[in-house]
Formats: structure tokens, C-alpha cells, sequence
């Protein structure tokens, strides 16, 4: 008695069906990949922006804005809002060591997004010197 072979013409059902799974789950990793991706350049680029405007407020101070303590200046740039302060007393976290009064001003810029209101803002901090104030 001969064995026949049987032909093999093509994937049987369950073989498609496992290759279509593990397809399915790589191709499912590469998109979550690319989305977390593409948030986290999202958030990189506002970042970026809030950070970009507060330079440019501080740029301003001495030009623009004179360079006195008490002064507060505010303002928007589309969904951004900013708020520039200008002080004698420098912030609790800064450790200068003993500064003597009206050496030192201390300026800072913090710029918020109305579109996240749940994000940080962005506070850009600089000290300037006394001796250059208008």
C-alpha cells in the first residue's frame, strides 16, 4: 500500500489567522508608539513656546519696560498669557548669599497657556543690577 502525500497548495485558516494576530499586535505597538510620540512632540513644541515668550518679555526689561523695582507689566499673545515682576527681594529658592539692599533686582517673567490649564507655567528668572535701573 502506497502512502499518498498530500499537496500542500496554500496557508491553512488557523496559520492565517495566527499570522494576522501577531501582524495585528506589532502594527498595534509600532502605533502606540507613534502616537506617545507625535503627544510628546506636541508638548515639546508649547513648551518651547511659553519659554520662547518669556525670553522675549525679558529681553524687553530695560529697553521697553524700565528697569525699576514695583514694576508689573502684563499682557497675552494669543492663548498665552504673561506676567513680568520686578523686585528688590529675591525669591526664597534663589541663594545669592548677602545681597545689600538696592544692589539687585530681580526680575521674573511667568507665562501661562489658557488652552492647558493644567500645565506648569513657564517662569523665566534673571538678576539684574541695580546700577543699570532707568
Amino acid at each position: 500500500m502506497k502512502l499518498r502525500r498530500r499537496k500542500s497548495r496554500g496557508f491553512s485558516l488557523v496559520e492565517t489567522l495566527v499570522a494576522l494576530g501577531i501582524a495585528g499586535a506589532v502594527l498595534s505597538g509600532f502605533y502606540e508608539s507613534l502616537s506617545t510620540g507625535s503627544l510628546l512632540a506636541k508638548r515639546a513644541g508649547d513648551q518651547a513656546d511659553r519659554v520662547h515668550l518669556a525670553m522675549s518679555v525679558l529681553d524687553r526689561v530695560g529697553v521697553d519696560v524700565a528697569l525699576r523695582a514695583g514694576v508689573t507689566d502684563n499682557g497675552r499673545a494669543g492663548p498665552l498669557e504673561w506676567r513680568l515682576q520686578i523686585g528688590q527681594t529675591p525669591p526664597r529658592d534663589m541663594d545669592l548669599g548677602p545681597v545689600y539692599p538696592g544692589e539687585l533686582l530681580f526680575v521674573a517673567v511667568t507665562v501661562t497657556d489658557t488652552r492647558l490649564p493644567d500645565a506648569e507655567p513657564v517662569v523665566v528668572r534673571a538678576v539684574r543690577y541695580a546700577g543699570d535701573a532707568l
